[in-house]
């Protein structure tokens, strides 16, 4: 009968197994120093070698000949290990067999002493599936099981253990396999086999199994029926993947905005029957390639591309900027999320599409980015004005800055009107005015304020109100309704003053005149605000 690839290939010693050296070398150094440990916990992800280094640790403790921590693969225990006629190793399929009887068979088993074999070895794949009861029953073999007796546990959710059982394990962390590595084990295969495979057409193997060895060899043995040279266009039509050319035309007509041209597309590959999220999925990885080309100096080992992919692709990615392919990622990403919740899938890839390809996307992006920048030039330009931006000290009364008010020089009152904006809770704030105090609250009808840096400027024809504020009391109180309405500590000032309001006085400039004609005139006293 005909044996499949991965079960042909199937490494017999530490020594095959490919891209483990931190499990293998540590594996055969407690062998050879005869430091076997009772309980082995083999985690990592599928195909990367767990349940074959389990059986290679298990003809190795048992094997009448071992060779430098290796099975010798030719004694009477290695070969009945090896076709099942030692039953002295259990596997377990902890999926089918999790419950709490099936672990007390097997506690009852492990006391009795091995038929043939130096160790009674059991392995127990996917433990994570074993119930909490099958846990706990297990945890006092597994802390002190018989002196024969050799677990090894292996586990592709190794999260899902409870920690009680980690504990008690020597744990090994499975990688996934290099690429490189993968497609020179293929390589290997295909010339045992009798065939070649352009190297291209195994790497692209390696990146479609994702790091596992097992799928990289079940896809070989499934693209091996179709000749014996194996290209990448056949390992792409037996995988059902997009043709490149075609996925660079697609990734090509999101760049240029060619919406008919991607539909176009799309339905080519839907008559082909195409998987529609499939094709998601691969576009995401061509833009994950672009992001990665974007931000790295070299993407040697991180991209499986060819030379004349990664040209292209390179091209590509100096098309748009680093925001504009994680948004094209983000909403691929989105759309395939969706296809995997049962909507029409060509219908979502389409709408997709036709969202990537709009050109108003890209132009709202670089508006947006416009704006920021304009705000960063005013941040910066107000950051030469360190009064405008740092917020008053806190006063030691917990009250907030009670200093008297007072009017700014012309220059700065200038730059405050210019950039004042309308505050808005100013009708608020005259009317919890009016419950402090009724007549200044009413002075203040009709008048305006807004906000500039850290002040509040009130612009009103009633000066009444600005002779009730030099109170320290009332400018006290105001301050508090409006640090408790906005969230913020202001200052008070006026927006604007008498001599800026009626610059056309007849008497100061009756004054001027005769100062200026060396009339001597004696100065009036004025107030604080500014008026005579």
């Amino acid at each position: 009968m005909y044996r499949v690839l991965y079960r042909k290939y199937r490494p017999r010693v530490f020594a095959d197994v490919i891209g483990q050296p931190q499990v293998t070398t540590t594996l055969k150094n407690e062998l050879q120093s005869d430091r076997i440990a009772h309980a082995y916990l083999f985690t990592g992800s599928r195909g990367t070698g767990k349940t074959t280094c389990s059986k290679i640790l298990a003809k190795a403790v048992n094997c009448l000949s071992p060779v430098n921590g290796d099975p010798c693969g030719e004694c009477a225990i290695c070969r009945g290990i090896e076709d099942g006629s030692v039953m002295d190793v259990v596997e377990i399929d902890a999926a089918s067999n999790n419950g709490v009887d099936d672990i007390r068979m097997l506690r009852e088993e492990a006391d009795f002493t091995p038929a043939n074999a130096k160790y009674r070895v059991y392995i127990i794949d996917e433990v994570h599936m074993l119930s909490i009861g099958a846990f706990n029953a297990l945890l006092k073999t597994l802390e002190e099981p018989p002196p024969h007796v050799l677990f090894i546990l292996a586990t592709t959710e190794v999260h899902k253990l409870p920690a009680t059982i980690l504990s008690r394990c020597q744990r090994f962390d499975f990688h996934r396999i290099p690429p490189e590595d993968i497609a020179d084990r293929l390589t290997y295969v295909c010339e045992q086999e009798g065939c070649t495979i352009d190297r291209d057409a195994a790497l692209l193997i390696a990146g479609i199994a994702d790091g596992a060895m097992r799928d990289s060899l079940s896809l070989l043995d499934q693209v091996m029926g179709q000749g014996e040279h194996i290209t990448q266009e056949q390992v792409r039509r037996t995988a059902g993947l997009a043709d490149k050319s075609r996925l660079i035309a697609l990734a090509e007509g999101i760049l240029s905005h060619d919406t008919a041209g991607a539909i176009d597309i799309v339905d080519a590959l839907h008559r082909d029957a195409k998987d529609m999220a499939r094709l998601c999925e691969e576009l995401i990885e061509h833009f994950r390639s672009m992001m990665l080309i974007r931000t790295m100096k070299k993407t040697e080992g991180v991209l499986v591309l060819s030379e004349e992919e990664l040209r292209q692709t390179t091209e590509q990615a100096q098309k748009l900027s680093l925001s504009q392919i994680i948004e094209v990622i983000d909403c691929l990403q989105t759309a395939y999320d969706r296809m995997l919740h049962g909507v029409n899938r060509r219908i979502e890839i389409e709408m997709t599409l036709v969202k990537l390809c709009r050109e108003e996307r890209h132009t709202d992006t670089t508006q947006l980015e416009n704006r920021v920048a304009a705000l960063e030039k005013v941040l910066t330009q107000l950051r030469q004005n360190p009064s405008l931006l740092a917020p008053p000290p806190a006063a030691s009364s917990g009250r907030g800055y009670t200093a008297p008010t007072v009017r700014p020089d012309k220059e700065k009152m200038e730059l405050l009107r210019k950039n004042a904006v309308p505050l808005a809770q100013w009708p608020e704030i005259i009317e919890e005015m009016k419950r402090y105090s009724k007549a200044i609250g009413m002075g203040f009808e009709g008048s305006t304020a807004y906000t500039s840096g850290n002040y509040v400027l009130v612009d009103s024809q009633n000066d009444l109100c600005f002779e009730m504020l030099r109170k320290q009391a009332n400018r006290d109180r105001m301050r508090e309704i409006i640090r408790r309405l906005t969230g913020q500590e202001y200052k008070l000032g006026r927006y604007s003053y008498p001599d800026e309001t009626k610059p056309d006085d007849p008497l100061s400039q009756f004054v001027a005149d005769l100062q200026a004609a060396g009339v001597p005139v004696e100065d009036s006293k004025k107030t604080s605000d500014g008026t005579s």
